[in-house]
């Protein structure tokens, strides 16, 4: 098979490989909080990261406020520490680069890459994966009703 350069798939493996790091970091970062756990002692749940997982597949909590400041900064500092290439990389995934993309090119602005659009994609990337995610501590969880 013969291969061929394509600005639109490096700039969009680069995207999801940025993504994948990013969230991947994330969820480290949230497994590690393992003190101050709002499901209880006995949930037999480890870590943060198992209590978002629980909610995202059952019914969020009323701490689930926390839960979202939480993610959000461990998202925003990453984003912060993104060099300028992997932010356009990252936002050109996004709704609004999509929208952008689609737009005659004449009729395009400059540089429309906001850090907001590429937190709230990785925000959604991030709960999608909690949504995904099992293990026995977060399947005994959900199997004995526990809320």
């Amino acid at each position: 098979m013969t291969r061929k350069l394509s600005e639109y798939r490096i700039a969009r493996e680069l995207g999801e490989a940025v993504t994948k790091r990013l969230v991947t970091g994330c969820i480290r970062d949230l497994q590690a909080m393992k003190e101050s756990l709002l499901s209880g002692e006995d949930s037999g749940l480890e870590n943060i990261w198992d209590e978002i997982c629980v909610q995202q597949q059952q019914e969020q909590s009323i701490y689930w406020d926390v839960y979202q400041a939480t993610i959000d900064a461990f998202i925003e500092h990453r984003v912060d520490q993104l060099l300028p290439y992997e932010l356009d990389a990252v936002w050109l995934l996004t709704q609004e680069g999509d929208d952008w993309d689609t737009e005659l090119e004449e009729e395009r602005d400059a540089y429309p890459v906001m850090a907001h659009d590429v937190v709230a994609y990785l925000q959604d990337e991030l709960l999608t994966s909690a949504s995904d995610w099992s293990n026995a501590r977060i399947s005994n969880y959900i199997d004995s009703g526990y809320e």
